[in-house]
């Protein structure tokens, strides 16, 4: 009822407008031949059924009926003509503007002022055709005046289509939805001396005219000249308001003969004019929608630039950007939040990629909801979101937690599934004089790889828990040394000898290989930091790969030493364990080396084998068939179940070095080392200890039935070069 009730207002409101503009046509605006050269409610026509639609086409018979009635009488012959000419002319043109229109509104641009133009010729014939024939029907006009007729009535539609169809649909459709124009904006002394400028040519012009010139039009371009002015610095609104306002002026001196203007007598004198008054109207237009085009291509890099494509949230360049800028000149504290989805690549690899951007997409929404949008809020990558808070930690950590429980509660239908995630978050805040942004986010990031490793769907502030941050700070600085050392190829090989208790062979026979890393300085550095840290930030099998083909490459440059191994045991970590890619590149690198896949022993901890069974039996079986020897590291510190070694096709178990240093002390070390060796030789495997520094404990590992031993008894670990006792061939 409410809506019914709207459009029939809008329909009385509009019926008012088209009558009004019509009433200043007839009035002031007629020629000798009785055709008006400036018909405005043309243009009010046109914008009314581009906005509102066709139906309100039928707002103009009503209006021209009324302006008939008590305003401009006609024949009765010629009344359906003035009327049907209005109302069929604008339907034509409305519909053909309507159906070519890129969305549903018009925009100030170029393509669509031509749309618009072509529809106003379009309208402008249309209504000239049928109402130059109405004249001549009804007997208010001669034929031979027929094609006069159709000229003047075309061309003062067309001039009412250009000078008021613009404002009206910028008025019509503009609800701040077109990007701010570009460039200093004018300052409101500026737009007051324009404004004085215009009021003052116009009456320049006028005053000419009244002196009495021959050629008082021209001066008529020296409002063009503002206008124009105003095109290139000004509201759109206001450029369109005074191009419309200057039309009428100029028409109205024209149509009235004042200020020395002279009404067109002839139809050369008519056209003239009136083209001159279109092009006036249409040049303001035009620079408009140029300048309006270059804000929407300006806005777009704006965005492209500063936003990501996906969420609307700041890219992760923006981001840093305005966290340094607050942290250099805020004196308040300041909490920066750093978000990651937990197992969001679950959601990818089921339901696919766009099913993932939605989800993004929605918890964007849930970052926006919660800390508004003058916050600084990024997504920083594929799942990762940041934020920048004014609070302190404790407000910052409930606020993480809500945060959180919307993560959780949320759900994306896609194709019949529905869809969830959970997110951890790591939380640093700072207080006057703040820290640097960088050493802030290594705190968050740090914080955030807490809350994962602790379960995730949960919240980690970093103050809370220094010793941790500071643990797991030094891991992200140990992966990072580990990426730049493997980069620069800052790694080194040493060898430790594995020696047959039984049947002890040369020293060279087999081996270990271990590595050593150098920093910057060339100074080396002990590996286990660094090889933790390459386990737990995914390096670990770009790090074996290092080391396998660095082995087997300089075996391959050494056939002397070459000639001496019997066996030769390499590391693998857990991450390379269930990389599917990398038993493709093992088998064909293998088949590139002299060295026989039986040489070769790779060793596995027990505590990656039991992590994810399936895929470790996988890869054992497979690089098994190649020929390949395995060994289960550390045995004794996992998961101690025997039961999954009849699973597992491996031919050493390597006892724990921290057994085989309190051998002779009795108890429980002597029973593990024991128990384990026994199980070795039930299952047909080599019991192998680790960490053996005393002949007193080789003594007991040879009791007990042990058959490798391999520690400092024998040899430290030694550089590769140096084990073999030769140079290194280049």
């Amino acid at each position: 009822m409410q809506a019914t009730l709207a459009r029939v207002q809008r329909g009385v409101l509009l019926t008012g407008l088209y009558f009004a503009g019509a009433v200043v046509a007839v009035s002031y605006l007629r020629t000798p031949a009785d055709v008006t050269l400036f018909w405005p409610a043309a243009g009010i026509g046109f914008a009314m059924v581009l906005r509102y639609g066709l139906v309100y086409v039928l707002t103009i018979p009503l209006a021209m009926l009324a302006l008939h009635a008590f305003v401009l009488p006609v024949p009765a012959e010629f009344l359906p003509y003035s009327i049907g000419s209005k109302m069929l002319a604008t339907l034509v043109a409305g519909w053909y503007v309507r159906s070519r229109m890129t969305s549903r509104r018009i925009h100030l641009r170029t393509a669509d002022g031509l749309l618009l133009l072509r529809g106003g010729l379009l309208l402008s014939a249309t209504s000239a055709c049928i109402g130059a024939f109405g004249m001549v029907h009804a007997g208010m006009a001669q034929f031979h005046d027929a094609g006069r007729i159709a000229v003047q009535w075309a061309m003062g539609d067309l001039l009412g289509v250009a000078s008021v169809s613009p404002v009206l649909l910028y008025i019509f459709f503009n609800h701040g939805t077109e990007p701010a124009l570009h460039g200093k904006p004018a300052h409101r002394a500026e737009m007051t001396l324009w404004s004085v400028l215009l009021v003052a040519l116009l009456g320049v012009v006028y005053a000419v005219g009244q002196l009495g010139s021959h050629y008082p039009l021209a001066l008529a371009s020296l409002p063009l000249s503002l206008l124009v002015w105003s095109a290139v610095r000004y509201p759109p609104l206001l450029t369109l308001l005074a191009t419309s306002a200057v039309i009428i002026f100029v028409s109205l001196m024209t149509g009235l003969g004042l200020g020395g203007f002279e009404r067109p007598q002839t139809l050369h004198d008519s056209v003239l004019m009136m083209s001159m008054l279109v092009v006036y109207s249409i040049i303001p237009a035009l620079l408009l929608a140029s300048r309006q085009e270059h804000a929407h291509a300006s806005a777009a890099l704006q965005q492209r630039a500063t936003r990501d494509l996906l969420t609307g949230l700041l890219n992760r360049d923006t981001f840093e950007e305005q966290a340094r800028q607050i942290l250099a000149a805020d004196n308040e504290t300041i909490t920066l939040l750093y978000a990651d989805l937990d197992h969001f690549k679950l959601v990818n690899d089921s339901a696919t990629h766009v099913a993932g951007d939605e989800m993004i997409r929605q918890v964007a929404g849930l970052f926006r909801n919660e800390f508004g949008e003058d916050t600084p809020i990024a997504r920083t990558g594929g799942d990762e979101f940041a934020a920048l808070l004014p609070m302190d930690e404790r407000t910052a950590n409930t606020r993480a937690r809500r945060l959180l429980t919307a993560i959780e509660g949320l759900r994306v239908a896609w194709q019949g599934q529905n869809l969830g995630t959970t997110g951890s978050i790591g939380l640093a805040t700072s207080k006057a004089p703040h820290m640097t942004f960088d050493e802030l986010l290594s705190l968050t990031d740090a914080a955030c790889f807490a809350a994962k490793e602790l379960g995730g769907n949960r919240s980690f502030a970093a103050a809370s828990n220094p010793d941790d941050i500071r643990m797991r700070t030094r891991a992200m600085h140990s992966a990072m040394a580990a990426r730049e050392a493997l980069d620069q190829r800052r790694i080194d090989l040493w060898c430790q000898p594995i020696v047959n208790l039984c049947n002890q062979q040369p020293l060279q026979s087999h081996f270990e290989i271990l590595v050593r890393w150098r920093d910057k300085d060339g100074n080396l550095r002990p590996p286990a930091e660094m090889i933790a840290a390459a386990e737990r930030y995914r390096l670990g099998p770009r790090l074996d790969r290092y080391v396998l083909d660095a082995t087997l490459t300089w075996l391959e440059q050494n056939p002397v030493a070459l000639a001496q191994v019997e066996q030769c045991n390499i590391n693998i970590g857990g991450t390379t364990l269930v990389d599917e890619d990398f038993g493709d590149y093992f088998a064909a690198r293998l088949r590139r080396s002299p060295l026989k896949p039986e040489q070769l022993c790779l060793e596995i901890t027990e505590t990656s084998v039991v992590r994810d069974m399936t895929r470790a039996r996988r890869f054992i079986d497979r690089v098994g068939d190649l020929g390949c020897r395995f060994a289960l590291d550390d045995f004794g510190t996992g998961f101690c179940s025997f039961g999954y070694l009849r699973e597992l096709d491996v031919d050493y178990l390597k006892i724990d070095g921290s057994f085989v240093r309190e051998l002779g002390n009795g108890g429980l070390p002597e029973a593990v080392v024991r128990s384990i060796t026994e199980i070795a030789h039930v299952l047909n495997k080599r019991a192998v200890a680790e960490q053996a520094e005393t002949e007193a404990q080789l003594e007991h590992l040879r009791r007990i039935g042990v058959d490798y031993a391999q520690g400092y008894v024998f040899q430290r670990p030694q550089p590769i070069e140096t084990f073999f006792g030769i140079n290194v061939l280049t």
